[in-house]
This record gives C-alpha cells, structure tokens and sequence, in this order.
C-alpha cells in the first residue's frame, strides 16, 4: 500500500524541487535519489522543474502506478479548496493522490498533505497549502508489489584513482628503495588552486664503472618531478624496467 511520508532531507544528497519531493515523499528514497531517477527517465542534466510524465515514470521504477482521476466537481478548472471538498468520500486513509496544482506536485492521503515547500506532513488546511491554485490533474498512486528504489537512483561509487595510485606508488618505492619526497605549494602567483610536488629520488644505483646514476641525465626517466601519483608510478616503473634489464647495482660502502 503506498502511504506518504515526510520528505526524505536526511542527507547531503538532496533536490529541493516538488518533483523529487514527491517521489521521495512515497517511496522513502532521499530526494537527491529521485532527481537522479527523474534524470534517468527524461534526459534532463538537472532537475529545476520536471513534467508530470517523468515523475508518474519514475515512479514506475518504482512499482508505483497510477489511475488518472476525473475532477469530481461541477467547475472545468476548480482550486485545490474546490477539489478537496467535492472528494471527501474518495480521499480515506490508504489513498494517495498525487496532484499538479499551480504549476506544483503535492501528494493527498486523506486529510494528510505534504510536498516539496512543507516537507513535512501537514494538514489540508494548513496555512503551507496553496489552496487556491487552479487543479491541472489528478493521479490516484497505487502499487503492484513491493515498492523499490531502482539502481538508476544510486549515487554512483567514485573511486579515488589518486589514492589507489597513491599505496600503489608508496609499496612499490619501498620495495625499490625510492624515495618520494612531497613539496606542498601554495597557488601559483596567486593564481591557481594549490598542488604538490613529487621527487623520485634518493635511489643508489650504479653504472657499469661504478658511478651514481642519473636516471633523469640518462634519459631513463623526463625528469625526477611529478606532479601527481600516476606519474610517480610511471617513473617507478621505468627504474623497475631499467633494473630488470641491467640488474640493481649500487655502490658497496666503504
């Protein structure tokens, strides 16, 4: 049974327009969810303002369906006070109405209101319901199963490349006997976000008569500094390429 609930603000991931808060409303999903899903159904890059066919979609993702309703009062367009009062026999406990009215998505159960501007559950007749907007239409919201929250309104995983090449670059200098030194800088001139430096150093291999390398020098490596951890990870691997061809040698101490 679809039963209304307060809009779900419980999170970062949040939309503050009608049309997630609806969805939101019946389905428990947070109402940056439901952006993501009416996104999913309508193509839009951002949801500010969505249409009654992509909300009534949506929420067909979500095994909720509707009955589009005939305005049961003698007026062609009548105001929400007008609706609500030629519908009392049809608006009980169990019953949700899904209603645009003034250019605005609101849900009914009974004499229980919430949308977008309330978030809350409210009373029809509470100050927060715009009661003399015109009714453009009317959906009676029924389920079919149990209601879900469909994959496409999961926030994607991000994955942090940085820090994954970051343990991979760190393990791999310590087996290699590399240093990574960090310099921290603040923006450039004044201009610019600040950023880091990394130094591939502090290696002691030799050449062949015995004498320190220089692997920049040597062509081996585009210079000792790297400007994030994936480059780091190239130049480890191009000492490690050099070592599995030539053999790790360093200078004996004294």
């Amino acid at each position: 049974m679809v039963k209304i609930k307060p809009v779900n603000n419980t999170s970062s991931d949040t939309n503050r327009y009608c049309g997630p808060a609806v969805i939101s409303a019946v389905t428990g999903m947070t109402t940056g969810e439901a952006a993501r899903l009416i996104r999913h159904v309508s193509g839009q890059r951002k949801v500010t303002g969505s249409h009654t066919f992509h909300v009534l979609r949506a929420l067909s993702l979500c095994n909720i369906h509707n009955r589009k309703m005939t305005v049961r009062t003698a007026f062609s367009a009548p105001t929400l006070a007008q609706w609500l009062k030629g519908s009392k026999d049809i608006r009980t406990s169990g019953r949700v109405y899904l209603i645009v009215a003034g250019n605005h998505f609101q849900l009914v159960e009974g004499r229980r209101y919430v949308c977008g501007n309330t978030r809350d559950i409210v009373s029809v007749r509470s100050k927060y319901v715009k009661r003399r907007c015109r009714v453009e239409t009317v959906h009676e919201l029924v389920n079919e199963g149990k209601i879900q929250i469909p994959n496409a309104a999961r926030k994607p995983k991000t994955v942090d490349h940085a820090a994954s090449n970051r343990a991979k670059a760190q393990r791999l200098a310590k087996k290699m006997d590399v240093k990574i030194n960090i310099e921290r800088h603040g923006s450039y001139y004044g201009y610019g976000d600040r950023f880091s430096q990394y130094w591939v150093e502090g290696y002691k291999d030799v050449d062949a008569k015995g004498e320190p390398m220089d692997f920049s020098r040597e062509g081996i490596l585009d210079g000792h500094c790297a400007y994030d951890w994936g480059e780091v990870l190239d130049k480890l691997d191009a000492i490690a390429d050099y070592r599995k061809e030539h053999g790790y040698n360093i200078k004996e101490d004294a």
